[in-house]
């Protein structure tokens, strides 16, 4: 019954909106379409589903064009188009009522579902499957997986697709689809399913015969054996669909190739022969390009990129590039010619204001002498900041990397990075963490210093989309493991570890995402400065910002400093004669300046749904960040000490991606810190000195000891809610 109701609805075709063409009243134009009782399918999945649909938001707001006219045959014909999705899915005795409201200015359409009993594939009966490898779990445990669960027709085929791949994958080249019997008790709405498998003999590899098409006329520029060296299937070999797979991914990777298609020669229909031949045909592709782009972020304000590729370089499957890129143009010198332009958070930012670059030049390999691991070398130039936390100049750099894709979503890499430059950190921050409160101190810390650093990551996608996921799952984790010389700190051994977790699955009509960050960061033997292990900035841990906890600005989420200015403090003596300086009740602060952790902990919850009735392009959402950055050795992990931040966005789909605005709000006091006064009255701390300011006994000896300094100074709280808010606006959802 079910196979004649799909074949019903297949001999249907959707008609191209035949009924927005036709004359009709403004009676019979639809105004809006419902649906309700659906236990699997949300309202957008419905409406893509049938012919029927209601006006959009330009007829519906603006009054622009027409609604389409109700077509009776065809909302009959939707109504059984739904009846057999549900029915594909589990609900045998689906049906559906279309109710027509009609009223004067149009009708409204609401198509009533009864799902009616589910059911449950209670046996499988399975026969025709070899025996597995030793060690390998049986070919059938997919499909026992599926008793005593829903009768959902497209998992059952989905997960007989992977049997049978399986099969092919390990030398069952000829196997087919089984032959499938179902029998349906549908008083006890119970499934049998019986499946008889043919897989035939193992087949191994015989001739490999290799086909190259010129891009112009003449002889081709590749030569037959390159092709073979990334093909790496041999004569003799176990076939394996897997490798298959593989190596036309590898041809194509290489980019040296528009067209590739991989086939056998001897007929698949060939059941007594236990030999296939494989013709491998392959079509030239121009192998030099050049691709300049201009783009606008929150975080870089104006920023271009260039990008020069050779993808022949000493032969196919070598590949060469030259890139250079350049941010916050628009606010950083030299080209500070437009601030207005860039958000307001850059502008006040210290380590925006110098133009940030890269220039490099990446040699890859397609395969690492004819294994399945992808070399990549890399030297390059460059000055990146993050914001309010740190500004990275490297004179000279160089990664080494192999990259590893198991399967399609499995990958892994591993490499040697190697760096010569300076971190340049903000003067509060050197005064705090690395006890450099003097100007030549900190003329001291902008000496060069070099990083090398071991590091290896894994991750695993389970996502429908890497885009915009609606279902599954994903993990991912990385582990770096480095050593620093300066003049400071003859040599210092750091490690960091960080690991992510995310899912997605429909909910209400939406789609809910979850994710979960943890990271720590550890230093053996390391001096402890201020309760906290002497790490290189850039490898300590920072958090918030529109892709974390979305209540708080770009990496200030966690221990700060507080820079205040001269009318912000009281200047008096203190009990050992030496000036002293404090911040007066309710002042403010000029600037936050992070401090970074070595430990982080965020969470996140985010709602996501599209409403059709105002634009199918229009998503909106509803989240909550929660999470917080801390110094393991100065301060514990407490539950308490997690900052949640509720907010709302906006996505609008674009070819691109979502772009997106959230609006985080923070409904907590400012944490308290360090509030340091500079003498020079530039901020800047490369002259003058730098003065503890945090509210304290100032008739103490140690009063005016900048390394006594305390955190107790809390910033007043603005009393409006619009002080509270965070805005953040990007490309791709937050996770």
């Amino acid at each position: 019954m079910i196979a004649l109701l799909a074949v019903a609805a297949a001999a249907w075709p959707l008609p191209a909106s035949a009924q927005r063409m036709t004359r009709c009243d403004d009676a019979q134009r639809v105004q809006s379409v419902k649906f309700s009782g659906s236990p699997r399918f949300d309202a957008i999945t419905l409406a893509a589903s049938i012919v029927t649909h209601e006006p959009g938001v330009k007829t519906r707001w603006f009054r622009i064009g027409d609604a389409p006219c109700l077509d009776s045959l065809e909302l009959r014909r939707d109504a059984l188009r739904l009846a057999v999705m549900h029915r594909q899915v589990g609900w045998f005795q689906a049906t559906v009522i279309p109710t027509i409201d009609r009223r004067p200015n149009g009708v409204r359409l609401l198509f009533a579902i009864t799902p009616g009993s589910e059911a449950v594939l209670d046996t499988i009966v399975i026969a025709g499957l070899p025996e597995p490898a030793l060690g390998t779990r049986g070919f059938d445990a997919p499909l026992r997986a599926l008793e005593h669960t829903r009768f959902d027709r497209t998992r059952v085929d989905s997960t007989i697709d992977r049997v049978v791949a399986r099969l092919r994958d390990a030398g069952y080249a000829r196997a087919p689809r089984p032959q499938s019997q179902v029998v349906i008790d549908s008083a006890a709405a119970r499934v049998t399913l019986t499946l008889r498998f043919a897989p035939g003999r193992a087949v191994s590899i015989g001739t490999v015969q290799i086909e190259v098409q010129p891009l112009r006329e003449g002889s081709p520029r590749v030569d037959s054996s390159a092709v073979a060296r990334l093909v790496a299937i041999r004569s003799g070999d176990r076939f394996r669909a897997g490798a298959i797979l593989d190596a036309q991914r590898d041809l194509y990777r290489s980019e040296a190739f528009r067209l590739v298609l991989i086939d056998t020669l001897t007929p698949l229909t060939a059941v007594r022969d236990s030999v296939l031949d494989l013709r491998v045909a392959v079509a030239e592709a121009q192998t030099r390009a050049a691709r300049v782009g201009v783009g606008w972020a929150t975080q870089d304000c104006i920023r271009m990129q260039g990008r020069v590729t050779d993808r022949g370089f000493l032969g196919v499957g070598r590949r060469v590039e030259l890139s250079a890129r350049a941010s916050k143009i628009g606010v950083g010198t030299p080209v500070n010619f437009a601030p207005a332009l860039c958000s307001g958070a850059l502008r006040v930012d210290p380590f925006s204001e110098k133009l940030n670059y890269y220039i490099g030049s990446t040699v890859s390999n397609t395969r690492l002498f004819g294994w399945p691991v992808q070399p990549v070398f890399t030297v390059y130039s460059e000055r990146r900041g993050e914001p309010f936390a740190y500004l990275r100049e490297t004179s000279v750099g160089a990664l080494v990397e192999l990259a590893r894709q198991f399967t399609t979503r499995t990958a892994g890499t591993a490499g040697f990075q190697y760096e010569n430059g300076k971190t340049i950190t903000d003067p509060a921050v050197s005064c705090a963490r690395f006890g450099q409160c003097r100007p030549e101190d900190f003329t001291l810390s902008l000496f060069g210093r070099s990083v090398g650093i071991v590091s290896t990551s894994a991750s695993h996608d389970r996502t429908n989309d890497a885009v915009n996921p609606s279902r599954g799952w994903r993990v991912r984790g990385d582990v770096r493991a480095g050593e620093t010389f300066s003049p400071i700190v003859q040599s210092l051994t750091f490690y960091r570890a960080t690991g992510e977790a995310s899912t997605y699955f429909r909910f209400a009509g939406g789609v809910i995402g979850t994710r979960v960050q943890m990271s720590r960061a550890f230093a053996p033997g390391a001096e402890l400065v201020d309760g906290s292990p002497l790490i290189p900035q850039q490898e300590r841990i920072f958090a918030g910002g529109q892709s974390s906890v979305r209540g708080y600005q770009q990496n200030l989420l966690g221990p700060v400093v507080y820079v205040v200015s001269g009318a912000s403090v009281l200047d008096t003596v203190g009990a050992n004669g030496q000036r002293v300086v404090v911040v007066k009740n309710g002042a403010g602060y000029d600037r936050a300046v992070p401090r970074g952790g070595t430990a982080m902990v965020v969470a996140n919850l985010e709602w996501r749904r599209g409403f059709r009735f105002i634009a199918e392009e229009l998503q909106f959402v509803a989240f909550v960040d929660a999470g917080n950055v801390w110094e393991t050795h100065a301060e514990g992990f407490r539950w308490g000490n997690l900052r949640a931040t509720p907010g709302l966005g906006l996505r609008i789909v674009t070819p691109l991606g979502p772009f997106r605005m959230d609006v985080g709000y923070q409904p907590y006091e400012p944490r308290a810190g360090r509030a340091l006064f500079f003498t020079s009255g530039d901020n800047t701390g490369t002259t003058g000195d730098i003065l503890c300011a945090s509210p304290r006994d100032l008739t103490d000896p140690r009063a005016s000891d900048i390394f006594a300094c305390p955190s107790s100074y809390r910033p007043p709280t603005g009393r409006s809610v619009l002080s509270r808010l965070t805005f953040h606006f990007g490309l791709g959802q937050a996770f």
